[in-house]
């Protein structure tokens, strides 16, 4: 049973998750032959103000 983490720094869009989902899901089938109904994706979106990159957080404040 596959999972997949989606970690985002910011957030997108319902619609963009979908599309996401489906490729990951797809990709998982093609490659690893592991069945769409198993595989399970999260997606964690973390505020810029909580993810740093260099010493320096991505809000820019």
């Amino acid at each position: 049973m596959p999972y997949v983490n989606v970690k985002l720094a910011g957030s997108i869009s319902r619609e963009q998750k979908q599309k996401i989902a489906q490729e990951i899901t797809a990709t998982l089938e093609r490659h690893a032959h592991k069945p769409p109904q198993y595989t399970y994706i999260t997606f964690e979106e973390v505020a810029l103000e909580d993810w740093a990159i260099a010493g320096q957080l991505l809000d820019g404040k």
